[in-house]
């Protein structure tokens, strides 16, 4: 599947189209992104998670337009039932269900799949190992583009085995990755990206595609430290079209930059990824999501939250993200409070309330709650509402950790000398042996 590209033929032309904001309210210019099966994907997952009926509506017709550019017959039906529901008693008038389209793609469909059968059975009486694999390639071309995911991962899983060339095996764990990625099953990802990463004689385009992947897992299973690492060696060039199913580059700098934020340190942030000249081409593409990162290094919390804030809602109807956004916004946010009050010994709750954009009393609260997850060492008096820190008693432990090392010292000096007073007196257990 390619990207679609015919009014947007280079990534690069994106980023004005994309500047208003990250799930653009022109649904086409969103999608325009991705390959067809990455587009499909989202806006049916748009479709089923907004409240916004016109924004429903318009997921499903774009939808629809894209699934007769593939053979889903399946997915078309689906997607226009949807779309008669919603429309019932609206006066917009619903699309013709194009019943001509879907028998003759249904009847192509099995007569493609008997064709490519016989083609495998041949490929197998002759054990030639490279026909057998592009023969299994055939199939599972075909099952994905009937949206059927999880039968063409079975026959790519079952070409492996034929495969000969370090790139065939690089090219089959990139499309095992693209299929895992559609379903949403993440958990096999880092498996098969491991050996991507382990083929040989891999160039540099193939490299990014790898960190890119791994960044996805990451992100997905809660690892957002070691994502925002990974993210950030992604050039943005080099993902291409065969990975536009799964990320564009500015998700690569959504994705980066929200994980970055809430595991990385204000100074960290600033070196791997707003001076890094290699993810600088991914944050040009997402200028919302780079003056956030201006925002949070430059100590301007109340301007960050803000903007995160209102980004919430799209963010929760992105494919991969949505199910980390909470999370990844309430980290984002402890950790302002923790840095923004690091250089102080004591600091008003009320300026720091109006540093975050709340009132005292939440204030309060969340950095109670701060306190008692350990990640603020700090004690709050709460008549005053003043914020002190708790800095630790170094003469009192440096006291402890002496006579600690002495109890040391005198008890393995206690074993030593008993140790040598019974060698000395033969005083101990003789083992005898016994004759046969």
């Amino acid at each position: 599947s390619k990207t679609r590209s015919t009014s947007l033929p280079c990534w690069r032309k994106l980023a004005a189209s994309m500047a208003a904001s990250l799930l653009s309210e022109d649904l086409e210019t969103y999608s325009n992104q991705y390959g067809t099966h990455g587009a499909i994907q989202r806006l049916q997952f748009i479709a089923s998670q907004t409240s916004k009926t016109n924004l429903k509506i318009d997921a499903l017709k774009l939808c629809l337009d894209l699934l007769k550019r593939t053979t889903n017959c399946k997915g078309y039906c689906e997607a226009h039932n949807s779309l008669k529901e919603l429309l019932e008693g609206n006066d917009s008038a619903v699309p013709m269900f194009d019943q001509v389209w879907v028998e003759a793609t249904q009847k192509q469909n099995g007569i493609l799949k008997e064709l490519y059968e016989q083609d495998l059975s041949q490929a197998r009486g002759s054990q030639m190992k490279e026909n057998i694999r592009a023969c299994y390639h055939q199939l599972t071309n075909l099952c994905l583009e009937q949206g059927d995911y999880a039968a063409a991962e079975k026959y790519l899983a079952k070409s492996r085995e034929f495969c000969v060339e370090p790139q065939a095996v690089f090219a089959t764990c990139m499309t095992i990755i693209r299929l895992r990625a559609l379903q949403r099953q993440y958990s096999d990802i880092q498996n098969f990206t491991s050996k991507a990463h382990h083929t040989p004689f891999k160039d540099d385009s193939s490299q990014s595609k790898i960190y890119a992947a791994y960044g996805l897992y990451n992100m997905a299973t809660g690892r957002y430290k070691d994502a925002a690492t990974s993210f950030a060696q992604v050039k943005p060039q080099d993902l291409g079209t065969a990975f536009s199913d799964l990320l564009s580059p500015q998700d690569v700098a959504l994705y980066g930059v929200l994980c970055g934020l809430g595991s990385l340190e204000r100074t960290e942030v600033q070196q791997k990824l707003l001076d890094s000249q290699t993810f600088r081409e991914c944050l040009d593409m997402a200028p919302q999501i780079r003056d956030l990162a201006i925002d949070f290094c430059s100590c301007r919390y109340a301007a960050c939250l803000a903007s995160l804030e209102k980004l919430k809602e799209p963010l929760s109807l992105d494919v991969h993200l949505h199910g980390q956004v909470a999370n990844l916004c309430e980290q984002i946010r402890d950790k302002g409070i923790v840095q923004y009050f690091a250089p102080f010994l004591s600091v008003s709750l009320h300026r720091m309330a109006e540093a975050f954009n709340t009132d005292v009393e939440s204030m309060q609260r969340e950095v109670a709650k701060l306190i008692g997850q350990r990640q603020l060492e700090a004690k709050i008096d709460s008549h005053r509402k003043i914020l002190h820190a708790s800095h630790a008693d170094h003469r009192r432990s440096t006291y402890q950790n002496a006579l600690r090392v002495s109890g040391d010292f005198l008890d393995s000096t206690h074993g030593l000398i008993l140790r040598m007073n019974l060698l000395k007196h033969d005083f101990g257990v003789h083992l005898v042996r016994q004759k046969k």
